[in-house]
């Protein structure tokens, strides 16, 4: 029963450690400069993930805010942060090709409207949650 797996799983731990820890050695040989516009980038991706986990139970259905929300705020803030102090030390802005900025315009729209669609079926109660 419970007893059989532990052993696996703890096998597949260590395994893990291990390339992981692989990986992490390999990469040590090769220094990188750290670009911090990624820190900014992935900061602002996660205010508005976090702004957006906080506030849809209140929103929804009128809970108490969610600390998970909260955790995405923080660590944002804290990418944001660090980013913008860095910001002498930004990577090269890579130039999107015009055909490409369309179709990912398009894919995301696409993606917003079926997100929409299916929020709109939820509430409307089309398609009952329980």
């Amino acid at each position: 029963m419970l007893t059989d797996t532990v052993p696996w799983i703890l096998v597949a731990i260590g395994l893990l450690v291990l390339i992981l820890g692989v990986v992490v050695w390999k990469r040590r040989k090769e220094s990188r400069q750290t670009d911090y516009r990624s820190y900014f980038t992935t900061g602002i991706v996660w205010i508005v993930s976090g702004a957006i986990l906080f506030l849809l139970p209140w929103l929804l259905h009128g809970e108490e805010f969610n600390s998970v929300g909260s955790f995405f705020l923080a660590m944002g803030l804290g990418y944001t942060v660090i980013g913008l102090i860095n910001r002498d030390k930004w990577g090269k802005q890579v130039e999107v090709p015009p055909e490409t900025r369309k179709k990912t315009i398009a894919i995301l729209g696409l993606a917003a409207l079926v997100g929409l669609l299916v929020a709109l079926l939820f509430t409307t109660r089309f398609l009952p949650l329980r």
